[in-house]
């Protein structure tokens, strides 16, 4: 059994004798349960984190604290010794507590079984306007995500749970190599175990966003635009199965987190035996002027003291399926590709202002030919890397002391490599509104973007006149 799997599995019976730690919220999708004194009267744990996470993790992060639930039945209860795990539990469910955005919660008195349920909708009407004579314009109504989530923990706080399952078509199609079998097509986003014995040293194990960028680690239901930018969808890492080491509050400062992965690097729902390839990540983000929320776009809390996050990431794709990595479409003749990934990011916030912005660079180390052949039986040419950069910065401004976000965007994606690279130059250029009327929970928002690529004409301005007007409208609604 591989070294860090081994230590995975076992790390929960490792950790029982450890002394306790504080425990912080580790992801935008993680479910935060704060630490209980030692008394069996204190309150239970606080109603997990957002839904994710698109931890993100996806949901809808950053909800208000709240009061611990009220008891459901009085009848005291006698505790399991804190050092063995209830193989026989039989306690009674005596909390119970709702919060809007963040679900209906059941939890046994001494915090030590919790189960919060929880729900995201979006409603979106999407239409393209092509400014190319003959082209006709095309919209639709969708159900753009339609999530349900079940996070808590059991047999003790430090033992947590997230799963997270996504039934709108777009939910289930996105994000895979195209050549994928259908059943890797099915409602499992998100489904993992975390332990969180150690502040510094907390580890994941499962299925989950990789901690690469960070406008895709941003849950979906925090962005201030209808959806995240193009070079978001171009250079993500989106979702794996593998193992995390990870921290949000190194040294309990504040100021500096981290996490480090191995995945599987065949993306989510992967089940067959494969190739020894996998997917090797490091990101870490430091907050100079303190901590702030950097897990959710848009300046809702009008914070009176500036935050700043910055945070650099780097990625080894070794064997990688499809042409962006974990997704996109398999190379033309078959094969795989050993790629680098980096990335730096910047976010801040003052008083309604936010900035966010983000550097992506992608280069294949190596093309690993797939022996495909065409119809005449002839081996078919091995195919370019898709290589490139891309950069956007968005901004948004919430006016006082209305609940409304007036925000604009700009992003880019360059080949700088030339004949060397298959990837094609892809602007967009637009602006919103957002009205928040019960912060990210429910809120209705609305965008305009012209979109156009270096295949509409041979100039910057001939293919900006010719490209596509997106108008799209969405509601979104967090329970």
């Amino acid at each position: 059994m591989p070294l860090p799997l081994a230590i995975a599995l076992s790390w929960p019976l490792m950790m029982q004798a450890a002394p306790t730690s504080r425990l912080l919220v580790d992801a935008p999708d993680a479910v935060p349960t704060p630490q209980r004194p030692a008394s069996a009267a204190a309150p239970v744990a606080q109603a997990p984190g957002p839904v994710d996470a698109e931890p993100a993790t996806e949901g809808t992060e950053g909800a208000e604290k709240g009061e611990g639930p009220a008891p459901i039945d009085a009848e005291p209860e006698t505790e399991a010794p804190p050092a063995k795990l209830d193989r026989k539990a039989d306690a009674k469910v005596q909390k119970f507590k709702f919060k809007p955005g963040r679900g209906f919660e059941l939890a046994t008195k001494d915090g030590n079984y919790v189960l919060a349920i929880r729900a995201r909708l979006q409603m979106r009407y999407d239409l393209e306007h092509p400014n190319t004579p003959g082209e006709e314009i095309d919209h639709v109504l969708q159900i753009r995500r339609a999530r349900v989530v079940f996070a808590g923990n059991v047999f003790g706080k430090h033992n947590r749970y997230y799963i997270q399952l996504g039934f709108s078509p777009r939910d289930m199609l996105g994000g895979l190599p195209d050549d994928s079998p259908g059943i890797r097509y099915n409602p499992v986003r998100d489904a993992r175990v975390e332990f969180t014995y150690l502040r510094d040293a907390t580890v994941w194990l499962g299925q989950m966003k990789v901690p690469f960028s960070r406008q895709r680690v941003i849950s979906s239901g925090n962005q201030q635009f209808v959806d995240r930018s193009s070079v978001n969808e171009e250079f993500n890492l989106d979702r794996d199965i593998g193992l995390v080491l990870r921290s949000d509050d190194i040294g309990g400062i504040g100021r500096l987190k981290y996490a480090l992965g191995v995945f599987m690097g065949d993306g989510r729902n992967a089940y067959a035996l494969t190739n020894t390839g996998a997917l090797y990540v490091g990101r870490v983000t430091v907050m100079p002027l303190g901590k702030f929320e950097d897990d959710s776009e848009a300046d809702l809390d009008r914070i009176k003291k500036p935050g700043l996050s910055l945070g650099g990431a780097y990625a080894y794709h070794d064997d990688a399926p499809g042409e962006r990595g974990v997704h996109g479409p398999r190379p033309a003749d078959g094969g795989t590709t050993d790629i680098h990934h980096a990335t730096a990011d910047l976010m801040f916030k003052w008083r309604g202002l936010s900035i966010e912005s983000a550097f992506h660079y992608r280069k294949a180390r190596r093309r690993n030919p797939g022996g495909a052949v065409d119809e005449m039986g002839l081996p078919v040419p091995v195919a370019l890397a898709r290589d490139g950069v891309g950069w956007f910065g968005q901004v948004g401004y919430l006016i006082p002391p209305a609940d409304v976000e007036f925000v604009t965007r700009y992003s880019f994606v360059r080949n700088i490599f030339g004949d060397r690279s298959s990837m094609i130059d892809r602007d967009e250029l637009g602006g919103g509104v957002n009205y928040y009327i019960a912060e990210h929970n429910f809120k209705i928002s609305f965008d305009y973007f012209r979109v156009w690529d270096g295949l509409l004409g041979p100039t910057v301005r001939e293919a900006m006149a010719n490209g596509i007007d997106r108008f799209r409208l969405q509601v979104q609604l967090a329970f």
